[in-house]
């Protein structure tokens, strides 16, 4: 399907993916009663925030002070950050 490779290409983001692939946001919706097709766009998504995680680890890897403090806040709350 079209609009899904468009959303897989703009990393899920539903705006850019409409536009882009010329769907109305009604068509969209009406989609996503569809058990399978909201099952490929969750998939979508996931994959988009697998991908700026690994982005993210690479900017700490590279010392980045910034998306160290972020990691820290974000998924070390437990530990007092």
């Amino acid at each position: 399907m079209i609009f899904l490779d468009t959303l897989e290409k703009s990393l899920g983001v539903l705006t850019s993916a409409l536009i882009k692939s010329q769907t109305p946001r009604e068509e969209y919706d009406l989609w996503m009663q569809n058990s399978e097709f909201k099952k490929n766009v969750e998939a979508i998504n996931e994959s988009s925030i697998d991908f700026v995680e690994n982005q993210l680890l690479k900017q700490i890897k590279d010392g980045d002070l910034s998306a160290i403090q972020f990691y820290l806040k974000t998924k070390g709350k437990k530990r007092g950050y």
